[in-house]
């Protein structure tokens, strides 16, 4: 059951080819922050450097769904037309200038749509574009960034009907993936939640737990529409985007600012990138069970996945900076490991925050003096989450600074003020960086 969903934006990008991966003191914006002792490190955007902050929500939204079905009907035209004059046509030579015309429209629209993220942040800054506005973006954003991906793989299938073709001197193939490698940033499950939500396909069972308070239509009998609270945290370019959402906590951050960063050291080659990833990312990189890798220096970004005890890591280095610019983490509610708990007894409630790291996840539970749960509505920094449900316990996402925490149930109110940076994690900022570094 979806009981909360929680959005945290700060910024990411992506780019890459398949590559075998072997077992087995810089600034940046990767930074190594661990909630307690035994979670991955985190990317995020520095405390002196954030524009702004707070919980928003995505809903159904007609014309935005709209918007979203338009620009994929136009991709599916573009490559019916490309089949048909493939087809039409049995001259190697054009039909070589017909992929490379492709694959010339491809990249130039990659580079729009890093170009359209950057001024999405940049105008939702500024006040020139709403809240609403600005989700819906980042949602038009990902279906284009999909849809671009499947438009490179059909320029490499094409491809394989004529032999030793190549694309910029790579393999069709080798080109394809590489796209799709730097398309990742732009693209990411909670970019997916909040284009489902818009289509109006975020439901969710009613039950006991869900029933009571609703504030969503119903669709069915038997379950409702849910919006999707979003929490958007970004700098002059960056966007972090994280969710709680069935049992899962999942995470993005975007700095494509860190691109031009030449601290790090540029990457020589698969080697060289596997060290900084183990030294950016120590402990997902210790107790990883399996790793992946994409991308070589000709797409200019080397991508990581790191699989761990409850979930996995996906990285992104620029190859000539060395720095990460790129993230997204994915991780099970019921094995993330959590600080001390907070706890506030007021009236007949008891609240417990059991919290990570910031824009992290955050578990709330409320009982009553014997220790049964309770049912009651919750609120984080004035923005009501969700409710605890029947057995008295939910999950949200953590806001970036201290927030006062308020759960009502029953005619009672308890509060907890706190901060949602966890005790005995050091947070270091680096002169001149907007990001930071934390363990």
């Amino acid at each position: 059951m979806r009981r909360a969903l929680v959005v945290v934006v700060c910024c990411c990008l992506l780019a890459g080819a398949a590559v075998a991966v072997p077992s087995a003191g810089d600034r940046q914006h990767a930074r190594p922050a661990t909630p307690a002792t035994n979670t991955s490190e985190y990317l995020t955007i520095g405390p002196n450097t954030a524009e702004s902050s707070g919980y928003q929500r995505a809903t159904l939204d007609v014309s935005g769904t709209l918007a979203l079905d338009t620009r994929g009907l136009d991709g599916r035209y573009r490559q019916l037309v490309l089949d048909e004059r493939f087809a039409a046509t049995d001259s190697t030579a054009k039909r070589r200038a017909m992929l490379q015309t492709n694959a010339d429209r491809i990249e130039s629209r990659i580079d729009g749509l890093q170009r359209q993220q950057s001024t999405a942040v940049r105008e939702y800054n500024n006040g020139t574009s709403t809240a609403r506005e600005f989700v819906i973006e980042l949602a038009h954003i990902h279906t284009a960034a999909g849809r671009l991906g499947v438009a490179a793989g059909r320029v490499a299938d094409r491809a394989r009907s004529i032999p030793g073709s190549t694309i910029d001197g790579q393999p069709a193939v080798s080109w394809a993936r590489n796209r799709g490698v730097e398309l990742g940033p732009l693209r990411g499950p909670v970019r997916e939640s909040i284009a489902t939500t818009l289509r109006g396909q975020n439901t969710v069972p009613l039950d006991a737990s869900t029933a009571p308070d609703l504030e969503a239509a119903q669709t069915a009998p038997d379950e409702r529409l849910e919006a999707l609270d979003l929490y958007v945290a970004t700098s002059n370019e960056g966007v972090v985007l994280a969710t709680v959402d069935d049992g899962r906590h999942s995470r993005e951050a975007y700095l494509p600012s860190e691109r031009a960063n030449e601290s790090a050291g540029s990457l020589t080659d698969i080697t060289a990138a596997l060290d900084r990833v183990a030294d950016r990312y120590p402990w997902a990189w210790n107790n990883s069970v399996s790793r992946d890798a994409s991308g070589d220096r000709r797409a200019g970004v080397y991508r990581f996945t790191l699989f761990y005890d409850h979930g996995r890591l996906t990285t992104n280095l620029d190859s000539r900076s060395g720095a990460v610019f790129s993230e997204q983490q994915r991780n099970r509610l019921s094995a993330m490991p959590t600080t001390d708990p907070l706890r506030r007894t007021s009236g007949g409630l008891r609240l417990i925050v059991n919290r990570t790291y910031p824009t992290g996840p955050v578990e709330l539970s409320l009982a009553d003096r014997a220790g049964d749960p309770v049912d009651g509505r919750i609120t984080i920094a004035n923005h009501s989450i969700g409710r605890t449900g029947t057995d008295g316990s939910l999950w949200a996402v953590a806001p970036r600074n201290s927030a006062t925490v308020v759960a009502r149930a029953n005619g009672d109110t308890v509060r907890i003020e706190t901060g949602f940076s966890p005790a005995g994690n050091r947070t270091t900022t680096i002169a001149g960086s907007p990001s930071t570094t934390e363990r």
